[in-house]
């Protein structure tokens, strides 16, 4: 007969079958209580504070975890933390966690704290820029000791652009090509494939250990490399693929390839592709076809250029002229040079050209702001250096978050709202050195040039220029509002919905971290947007009148809106030299405090 426990061992019992469950224990939560990017922090990519990611070669990017705890230890998933400066320094009361490019996720851990597991940090993180995270604790109830019933399993696709599918499932394959994820323990199969590679298959079982495994596809195609001149085009089978010396993967077969250049006739070549059979084929250049132009001026001794190249004197008479629509334009020292003219030169029939020079005016005294110029524009003039100021007609149309902007908006672009302004004029360049100069006597830019925008200036620094200005000249500058900016910048009531100030094509309109050489240039370098204003997409960032609150838009005033009445920053727009593409959308706000100056920011003027 089976006898019943005492009293004092059944409660032995139960204490030890409660604390073999999980136990519940009071501890320190870890929260996030802000995370954003910083444009304006270069710490990720300047030299002495950027990391070099091992694995790629590339620029980390930077996280500096704000918090007075010290312990913590940070996982990234399959693509590991490259680097951790603990607190100390220049930054005692921040973390430096450098991480390779395409994170998405953060696992926070602490020995006393607890852990914040797989935080979505709400964006893809890019590499050589610095993020901003800010840690909170609290008392929490957390259940520690959990049984291990997962692990991962890290794939390395060769190539990097190859797709994982594990038992039937897509997998997200980073730009490293690597794929990662937790699964149950267990047996599972794989499928790998890419364009122009043979498929693979195979298993792996998923136990108390991470799964680990370098998958390398057999190509099905050769790498052909076509030298051709710098400059010239080549074309495959009717589809253009490169320019100048450049390399290609192609599938086995026959393949018709041509060398073309503008104004010239191309040539053609029929090559045969093998498996794995890589060569290198010279390309014969393009033959150039020429036509006649003739130059003539009154009087005779100008100067002639060609599409900014000098050629001779007037008059003259060239037959070695590329055809095509060629720029011809002509000085004479003491006569005031006339319009380039544009001309079309043919094989089948001479260009000829005439410009009348007129002798220059003796020189005059200049009077401040003497306001001249054609319809629709007013240029001005102090101390010697000239302005022009563009008509903005008034009208209606949807601020911010269009949906040219695509999938680039951020929180504080939204919502999109209608606003209507009356007309106003705006800067048709950003304030150049020249003019700061000549109104306030120093130049305070880091990266010296006339025709450069004026950079380093706060905006009460520009509110000094203004108040000067306008004493000289007996006018009303003022920066433009934040609505005044934008409409403006989308081309006015002459606005085609482009994603950039004048262009989709960011490289044809604006100066930005792509091709920007990490300085300013000379403004109206580029083209200019609908309503004849450049440099509105990069360049510099430019301050307006407004003060910034980013649930603003929410409540924002239909007619002529001025910004919020109040703040602690001000707002600045069309993103800099600095930025990448995403930032000089017309769309894209930035913020900074009326005393911070950057060698990124300037303004132009409203009137």
């Amino acid at each position: 007969m089976k006898q019943f426990p005492s009293f004092a061992r059944l409660r032995t019992l139960l204490a030890l079958l409660f604390f073999s469950l999980a136990q519940v224990l009071s501890a320190q939560s870890i929260q996030v209580s802000d995370f954003h990017y910083d444009e304006f922090d270069t710490a990720a990519n300047t030299s002495g504070t950027a990391f070099i990611d091992p694995n790629n070669g590339n620029k980390c990017a930077l996280i500096k975890v704000h918090t007075t705890q010290r312990g913590f230890t940070f996982d990234v998933g399959a693509l590991g933390v490259a680097k951790t400066e603990p607190q100390g320094g220049s930054h005692p009361t921040q973390i430096w966690v450098y991480v390779p490019q395409g994170v998405k996720r953060i696992s926070i851990i602490h020995p006393q704290l607890g852990e914040l597991l797989d935080y979505d940090l709400g964006m893809t993180l890019k590499s050589a820029k610095t993020y901003h995270l800010t840690l909170q604790t609290g008392t929490v109830q957390t259940v520690v000791n959990p049984t291990l019933q997962k692990q991962f399993a890290v794939f390395t696709l060769v190539p990097a652009n190859a797709s994982l599918e594990v038992d039937g499932e897509a997998w997200e394959v980073n730009a490293q090509g690597q794929a990662a994820r937790m699964l149950p323990f267990g047996t599972y199969q794989y499928r790998a494939t890419a364009p122009r590679y043979k498929a693979s298959f195979g298993q792996f079982t998923i136990g108390k250990e991470k799964h680990t495994e370098t998958i390398t596809l057999t190509p099905n195609f050769s790498t052909i490399t076509f030298q051709a001149p710098a400059g010239a085009e080549v074309w495959v089978d009717g589809q253009r693929r490169g320019t100048g010396t450049c390399s290609m993967d192609l599938t086995a077969g026959e393949y018709q390839v041509e060398c073309r250049q503008e104004s010239h006739l191309a040539t053609t070549k029929v090559i045969t592709v093998g498996v794995n059979q890589p060569r290198t084929i010279a390309l014969d250049a393009p033959r150039p076809i020429y036509g006649l132009l003739s130059v003539s001026s009154t009087p005779f001794g100008a100067k002639v250029t060609v599409d900014g190249q000098a050629v001779g004197e007037t008059p003259l008479s060239l037959d070695n002229v590329l055809i095509g629509q060629r720029q011809v334009a002509v000085s004479m020292d003491g006569y005031t040079a006339p319009a380039a003219k544009t001309v079309l030169v043919s094989q089948e029939q001479a260009a000829e050209l005439d410009f009348q020079m007129e002798k220059q005016a003796s020189p005059v005294a200049t009077t401040p702001a003497s306001p001249q110029g054609r319809a629709g524009t007013r240029s001005f003039t102090v101390n010697g250096v000239t302005f022009t100021m563009v008509t903005v007609e008034g009208g209606t149309f949807t601020m911010d978050a269009t949906e040219e902007q695509g999938s680039d908006v951020w929180d504080y672009e939204e919502p999109a709202h209608q606003v209507t302004l009356s007309s106003f004029s705006i800067g048709q360049t950003e304030v150049t050195q020249a003019l700061w100069l000549a109104v306030m006597g120093k130049n305070p830019s880091k990266y010296k040039g006339d025709k450069r925008p004026v950079e380093q200036v706060s905006w009460e620094d520009c509110q000094k220029f203004i108040k000067k200005l306008n004493k000289m000249t007996g006018q009303h500058f003022r920066l433009p509002t934040e609505a005044e900016w934008e409409y403006a910048a989308r081309g006015g009531n002459k606005s085609k919905g482009y994603k950039y100030s004048g262009s989709d094509d960011l490289r044809s309109v604006a100066w930005y971290d792509g091709n920007s050489g990490s300085a300013t240039h000379d403004v109206a370098t580029k083209a200019p947007n609908e309503l004849g204003l450049y440099d509105m997409s990069g360049n510099v960032w430019e301050w307006c009148q407004d003060w910034y609150d980013s649930e603003y838009y929410k409540n924002s005033p239909s007619s002529n809106p001025s910004g919020p009445s109040s703040g602690s920053k001000r707002v600045l727009r069309s993103g800099s030299w600095y930025n990448d593409a995403t930032i000089c959308r017309v769309a894209n706000r930035s913020n900074y405090s009326p005393t911070d100056r950057f060698n990124s920011s300037g303004f132009r003027l409203a009137l």
